[in-house]
């Protein structure tokens, strides 16, 4: 294709989506090929998109369409481009950071005429994967999503049409000017829906090749039109019957379907909208008179598309217009970037806002590994993973998080795309007998296979793993980008505690030790972390090779702490203490157990409140006892169970309002590399208790912020919480001291700008020394 490079006319259709077209607009400013312009397509709108549009006048191209019809808007669009390309993106989607860039790169192929990558639709409401290398057929039937091109070729069903071909949604596609001018653009006919299916059919009888692809997505995130409403029954729904009705019509017989196969299409088409909305008028999903309404659409639609279809010519761009635009001389493109481009903040695709924070510096685009994730799961890693992808968000990064699910699907969750990956176990079948070291390494590929395509797509620059399952280890591994490793609590560590010296947890530490050799970076979260992980794993790290960045909250408003209120003329009479965690050893679960009788005894009036799932079936005391934890606790301490509440694995935000209403909170866990729970309870102005071990004292000062105690020592515990609570003034004074010191030390911000600042120099030094 020479040195030039190619040129891109982005193209969006747009009415009435103010907010979302400014959030594609503003996400446009990251793409990392330059030379594109962007032409926005407005119709009769009544909203402020003409306002918002005034902001981008300089570097956008504003047209109008004078009807609300999307093929007519996208033909306007095509005409008016001076690009090479022409690629269209709705107003309600952000495209990944090498989206152009790859569909550059494909259409270097002089052989390809269009193509497109997967849509993702993000709503954390509604994540699914809309399409992927989709393929229609002359009877419109769809095969939207599917595994590769190799998956098959055409579906065998019947009656599902004899002419198959490849087609993009509309939300992503591209072509060639010059081919799509050729064809006469889209059918205006189409004024919501199946336009780009029909242009996938008269592209290919055209003689043009259509080649989507897997990757260069973008992320969707359906916003209402004035044809439906998003996850409702709302909208002109029948406006579907018409188009397809329609698109048989005029594509089957030219494919050589019996008209007899034509006829049995509308007939079921029909037939089966006016079955659905008796249905769900049945089922209370809609009123009577709107299924009536749906049925008379689909009526008025049917007679209209049979019209349309059999009589009417197609309203495409007539050839000679067509022929002038091939013929004029191609204007320069009007460039989109700007020299603050590269400064912009990352963009929210659900709310359609970004942070109005100031950079300096490029922001970063991070992968951060967590096994488990909010809203699913709020164990430590997975909270604090959440902690920090909310901070470098607001900070102005682009984050991306991978996680555990049972299926592949993204979603925008509190500033970060949430990439879900599924389990497989095809790999490193010679470690089948070592069970958590064969799932570790197989899930840990599976992450590398999706870091990958992140780099591929997103342009990610940086991974963060924590060392617990060591999930960046293949990652680390392949040394194709940097990662950094949180040093949190190990599996060597855990193992020495519960006595569980197995081949298989043997093995799983040495993966962590090579894990933190082949780290880009080490990041303990405490010095009392590196120390201990260095013993334990029995290996030195040099200064160079760590920082140590402790962990941080999101600071509660100042109104809803619950500091201790005392009362000289009246006594408290009744307390509430709050333990929470896994029930299992590590945790010390069985040390507040025995300390339960010591206090109540000394101080009746308490309740204690225990929030955290069981975890008796892995770290082997349900072996040993028979028994889960609040079992054994009722068969062994039954007298005072009364006193005692076993709330199970529950919600963040219940979780919030235990903290608030209690009035001390107890940890002693044996072991704990940093214990954000501490800090979730002095975000409250609550006193805690925890164990004089691991990171623990560099969280908790004793004395000042909280009481610290020797591990696994009951009767210690037990002294500890009897004297807080004959001195309530003393627990005011710890839990006031221990919000202050949160705010001054231990934000979620002040974390996320000392991982941000450690990220960007290992990147740097990863460039220079590689």
């Amino acid at each position: 294709m020479g040195d030039k490079p190619l040129t891109f006319s982005l193209i969006v259709n747009t009415t009435d989506r103010a907010y979302p077209l400014r959030a594609l607009l503003w996400s446009l400013e990251h793409q990392a090929y330059p030379h594109f312009e962007v032409i926005v397509v407005v119709g009769p709108t009544y909203d402020t998109t003409l306002e918002i549009l005034e902001d981008f006048c300089s570097r956008v191209r504003v047209l109008r369409c004078p009807k609300a019809n999307l093929s007519q808007s996208r033909n306007i669009g095509l005409l008016a481009a001076h690009g090479d390309i022409v690629a269209y993106i709705d107003d309600d989607a952000v495209p990944c950071i090498n989206w152009l860039s790859q569909l550059a790169r494909l259409f270097n192929d002089p052989l390809i005429d269009a193509t497109g990558g997967a849509a993702w639709c993000v709503h954390p409401n509604r994540p699914a994967l809309q399409h992927r290398i989709g393929l229609v057929s002359s009877l419109a039937h769809h095969e939207n999503v599917r595994v590769s091109w190799l998956d098959y070729i055409v579906p065998r069903k019947e009656n599902s049409g004899r002419q198959w071909q490849a087609r993009m949604m509309g939300v992503n596609m591209a072509f060639r000017r010059q081919s799509l001018l050729t064809i006469g653009g889209f059918d205006e006919y189409y004024t919501y829906i199946a336009e780009e299916t029909d242009l996938a059919l008269r592209m290919s009888n055209a003689g043009f090749i259509t080649h989507p692809v897997l990757e260069a997505p973008v992320y969707h995130v359906p916003a209402s039109s004035r044809n439906r409403t998003p996850d409702t029954y709302e909208g002109k729904i029948w406006m579907e019957s018409r188009s397809f009705i329609y698109f048989v019509l005029k594509n089957a017989p030219g494919a050589g379907e019996s008209y007899s196969d034509i006829l049995k299409f509308i007939l079921h088409r029909t037939h089966g909208c006016f079955m659905r909305a008796g249905q769900l008028w049945h089922d209370g999903k809609i009123t009577f008179r709107r299924s009536q309404r749906i049925r008379f659409g689909e009526l008025i639609a049917a007679i209209d598309g049979l019209g349309q279809g059999l009589f009417a010519k197609r309203k495409i761009i007539p050839i000679q217009v067509t022929t002038a635009s091939l013929d004029a001389p191609t204007s320069p493109i009007k460039p989109y970037h700007t020299r603050d481009s590269a400064m912009q903040t990352s963009v929210d695709p659900v709310s359609g806002l970004r942070s109005s924070i100031v950079m300096t510096e490029p922001p970063l685009r991070i992968a951060l590994l967590s096994a488990t994730y909010p809203p699913k799961a709020y164990d430590g890693i997975s909270r604090l993973t959440h902690l920090m992808a909310q901070g470098l968000f607001e900070l102005g990064h682009t984050v991306h998080v991978v996680t555990r699910g049972n299926r592949e699907r993204v979603t925008f969750y509190d500033g970060a795309y949430v990439h879900e990956v599924a389990p497989h176990q095809d790999r490193y079948l010679h470690y089948r007998q070592f069970a958590d070291v064969f799932h570790t390494l197989n899930h840990s590929h599976v992450v590398h296979d999706l870091v990958q395509r992140l780099r591929l797509n997103d342009g990610v620059q940086i991974v963060d793993s924590p060392i617990w399952q060591s999930e960046g280890l293949v990652t680390a591994i392949q040394h194709e980008i940097p990662v950094v490793l949180r040093l949190v609590t190990t599996q060597r560590q855990l193992s020495n505690l519960q006595k569980n010296q197995t081949d298989n947890m043997h093995l799983m530490g040495d993966l962590e030790r090579k894990f933190i050799e082949l780290a880009a970076h080490v990041l303990p979260n405490t010095v009392g972390t590196l120390e201990t992980i260095q013993y334990t794993h029995n290996l030195r790290l040099s200064s160079d090779r760590y920082t140590v960045v402790p962990y941080g909250v999101v600071p509660v408003p100042e109104g809803e702490t619950r500091p201790i209120d005392i009362n000289p003329n009246q006594s408290k009479t009744d307390w509430t203490i709050l333990f929470v965690g896994r029930l299992e050893q590590r945790k010390g679960i069985t040390d507040l157990f025995a300390a339960i009788p010591k206090i109540l005894q000394k101080v009746p009036n308490v309740h204690f409140i225990i929030a955290g799932s069981d975890n008796s079936q892995h770290d082997g005391f349900r072996k040993k006892n028979n028994v889960d934890y609040p079992t054994y606790f009722s068969h062994h301490y039954g007298k005072y169970a009364s006193n005692v509440t076993f709330q199970g694995l529950v919600s963040d935000e219940a979780l919030q309002k235990m903290y608030q209403s209690c009035d001390l909170f107890v940890a002693p866990s044996l072991y704990e590399s940093f214990g954000l729970v501490y800090l979730e309870a002095m975000n409250y102005a609550k006193p805690v208790v925890g164990c004089r071990t691991g990171g623990i004292p560099e969280v908790v000062e004793d004395r000042i912020t909280g009481v610290l105690v020797e591990p696994g020592n009951p009767d210690q515990l037990a002294q500890a919480v009897i004297q807080l609570l004959q001195t309530p003034t003393k627990m005011r004074e710890l839990g006031l001291a221990g919000r202050q010191r949160l705010i001054e030390k231990f934000t979620y911000l002040d974390m996320a700008r000392q991982f941000a600042q450690t990220y960007r120099q290992t990147i740097q030094k990863w460039v220079t020394s590689n």
